[in-house]
């Protein structure tokens, strides 16, 4: 079972990237680097770098500022944890459509490329803005609490004590933060694309590829290369590419250590606030979608519920089935193997250092390396199967649920460990017999996530599934309004589908929070 674990995280995480290295210099029956040489000289390259890096840098920024903020506020005020759970929920898949509404609508985002650009990086924040507060406020509550009830003593003003107490001594995290947002929006697939597919054309992006848009940065360019272009050696070069910057961006992110500094107020305190308003006014605008009976945004319709009837017909519990078969699968198989491989590396010397390599793995996932094992399903003849998409949700979720498992188990009575040696107990009957049976709150956890994490799925479904029998539920929803060229989107259907989606994904949530203790969010 090791063994299959640990290919499962290699197979998916390290040998596509080996596999794209051979595929970008071994053209022809015969090794050049022309491929290479040819991307690091076309000008589409440059630009869709320069349009990642900005993206994910004001990205970064603005969701690590605005989150400083609302770590404090959870702490002393209930109504704004909710809000954030229910942020934390909405995927990209149902929120980035929902915002193109009102983009679409008010703004000339698909004309203008600073309309489209500065669009793409406000949501682009605000679906990163949850995991960053509950990240921050994990690492406000390890401060010791007699300096706030000293300070509460003399001064009743929290932000100050926040300013002068917390912040200083959360550098790190808040630094730690920040990167992990950047390479977050660097390698953001859903938002650029569902928004404006690419973003409004760029004066000077006129290229041999075509037009670059605002928003084409290089997930995009990549998505959009490997519709169109046969040759596998230039988009293997371009996704090669990306990797090697994100390993750069990650290294020199060690070397620069903290360099950044930020602090809360009053402007941080009004955008928090404009946050969690939005997020009240996305549930207003998904609302008037799900029961209008216009199809159009631009055509005011009457209150119906027939938008629910007609998304039954449409083939919805079909995909709903399809979601729920392969999150059933996927989270049968991601519990017991990250349960039995964090147990395994429980009882070696350097357990959690192996475990906090397969974690930095993830730092490569993306559009880049799916695109990669596409290739390889396809030699495999895995393409459109529920297997295609299992297996890769399996390897996902095993490096962040062994993880779990692993600080779970450390946590148990060492005598526990001990006595079982003594007995002689093997270490299979130990694991089956003895600790699994009292590790209810791990299992629920872990099968919980992985569920979310199924229904949540986007981009391996997208690449791997052509059938519309198929089709999970992301895919669906994805169907009724497509990218932005879609011509007759059907607004109405889309939005019954995705509120019903969402109450789904909220129960789900709410029964995680309610099961697991609020410090796993730490991990997320």
């Amino acid at each position: 079972m090791i063994i299959i674990v640990i290919l499962f995280i290699l197979i998916f995480n390290i040998f596509p990237i080996f596999y794209g290295i051979f595929s970008s210099i071994y053209i022809n029956n015969s090794f050049s680097f022309s491929a290479l040489f040819q991307t690091l000289g076309a000008k589409y390259f440059y630009i869709s770098l320069l349009i990642t890096t900005f993206y994910a840098l004001f990205s970064a920024f603005i969701s690590t500022y605005v989150s400083l903020y609302i770590s404090k506020l959870i702490k002393f005020n209930k109504f704004a944890f909710i809000f954030l759970v229910i942020g934390w929920t909405i995927p990209p898949y149902i929120g980035v459509p929902v915002w193109r509404t009102f983009f679409e609508k008010y703004t000339d985002i698909y004309i203008n490329p600073i309309t489209s650009f500065i669009s793409a990086i406000l949501i682009s924040s605000w679906f990163l803005i949850p995991f960053t507060s509950f990240f921050l406020y994990t690492f406000s509550e390890t401060q010791n609490k007699k300096y706030l009830e000293s300070f509460l003593l003399e001064s009743n003003k929290i932000d100050i004590y926040y300013k002068k107490i917390v912040v200083p001594n959360i550098k790190g995290a808040i630094y730690s933060a920040f990167i992990l947002n950047f390479l977050k929006a660097f390698k953001d697939f859903q938002v650029p694309w569902l928004l404006v597919e690419g973003g409004a054309p760029l004066s000077f992006g006129i290229t041999d590829k075509g037009i670059i848009g605002a928003t084409t940065n290089l997930e995009v360019l990549i998505y959009k290369l490997f519709n169109f272009e046969s040759d596998i050696s230039q988009v293997s070069s371009i996704s090669l590419l990306t990797i090697l910057i994100i390993t750069s961006v990650y290294l020199l992110s060690r070397k620069l250590n903290s360099k950044i500094k930020m602090n809360i107020s009053y402007f941080s305190k009004t955008l928090s606030y404009l946050w969690i308003f939005s997020i009240i006014y996305f549930f207003y605008i998904l609302l008037t979608l799900a029961f209008s009976d216009s199809q159009s945004i631009y055509l005011n319709g009457n209150f119906t519920l027939k938008n629910f009837k007609y998304i039954l017909d449409d083939g919805i519990v079909k995909s709903f089935s399809n979601t729920m078969l392969i999150a059933f699968i996927t989270s049968l198989l991601s519990i017991i193997l990250s349960m039995y491989f964090a147990y395994f590396l429980l009882n070696i010397k350097n357990g959690e250092n192996i475990l906090n390599f397969f974690n930095f793995l993830k730092i490569f996932s993306g559009l880049h390396i799916i695109i990669f094992i596409f290739y390889i399903y396809s030699k495999l003849r895995l393409l459109n199967t529920f297997t295609s998409v299992i297996l890769m949700l399996v390897a996902k979720n095993l490096p962040f649920l062994s993880l779990l498992s692993y600080h779970y188990f450390k946590n148990f009575p060492e005598d526990l460990f001990l006595l079982a040696k003594l007995d002689n107990i093997p270490k299979n009957t130990f694991f089956f017999k003895i600790l699994l049976p009292n590790s209810f709150p791990l299992v629920s956890s872990l099968f919980l996530l992985s569920t979310l994490n199924s229904f949540n799925a986007f981009l391996p479904p997208l690449v791997f599934l052509f059938d519309e029998n198929k089709y999970t539920l992301s895919i669906k929803l994805y169907s009724y309004v497509g990218a932005a060229s879609t011509q007759y989107p059907q607004w109405n259907l889309f939005g019954a589908a995705s509120f019903a989606t969402f109450l789904i994904l909220l129960i789900l949530t709410f029964l995680l929070l309610k099961i697991s203790k609020i410090s796993y969010i730490k991990y997320l």
